[in-house]
């Protein structure tokens, strides 16, 4: 018995130390990144839109960091080029097509994001912009479409379909009327 409970005391010991190491490492790792940050604003230069993004870390510039800018879509996120590394100035700035599709009020989310940098690790800015162009859903429920309702089945899909299960019906009748002539020419 006093076996059994030295067992639990220790297995108990081991569980607490393993907590308290990786609690440590966890607030270490997240301390190291703390103090980088970015920074997204919009702009308007020449005509043409710019998403800018500012990386500093302990309020001071960075250069040389390598800033994607993103769209954020309903399946993902649509990259706006290639990645834009920044100036000494800590600033990355990326032109905005004027092209793209935003919600019904043309409303549209940029992400700035650094991946993998040793000096920041992983950043992540976003911020909604009216740059986009309005976009409207039709509702195609009432309609005649292949993904309606029974109801509202395109007619080609009705017709084609009535006329198979009809001349399946109709095999199967010209087949059982042939099987009762051949009966009763057998009784004859």
């Amino acid at each position: 018995m006093k076996l059994k409970h030295n067992n639990i005391i220790r297995s108990l010991a081991l569980c607490c130390c393993l907590f308290v190491f990786s609690a440590q490492r966890v607030s270490a790792q997240d301390s190291t990144n703390a103090e980088a940050q970015i920074t997204l604003t919009f702009g308007e230069q020449d005509s043409v839109k710019q998403a800018k993004a500012v990386v500093t870390k302990n309020h001071t510039p960075l250069k040389g960091v390598d800033v994607v800018f993103l769209i954020k879509k309903s399946f993902g996120s649509l990259p706006l080029g290639d990645a834009v590394t920044t100036d000494e100035n800590g600033e990355a700035v990326a032109d905005f097509p004027t092209d793209m599709p935003g919600d019904h009020e043309g409303n549209i989310t940029v992400l700035a994001k650094v991946e993998e940098n040793d000096q920041t690790g992983e950043l992540l800015a976003s911020k909604v912009t009216n740059w986009g162009v309005p976009t409207t859903v039709k509702d195609k429920f009432d309609q005649r479409t292949l993904w309606s309702p029974a109801a509202n089945a395109p007619i080609p899909l009705v017709v084609t379909v009535v006329s198979l299960v009809a001349l399946v019906w109709g095999i199967i009748l010209y087949m059982l009327s042939q099987l009762v002539k051949i009966n009763r020419l057998g009784k004859a």
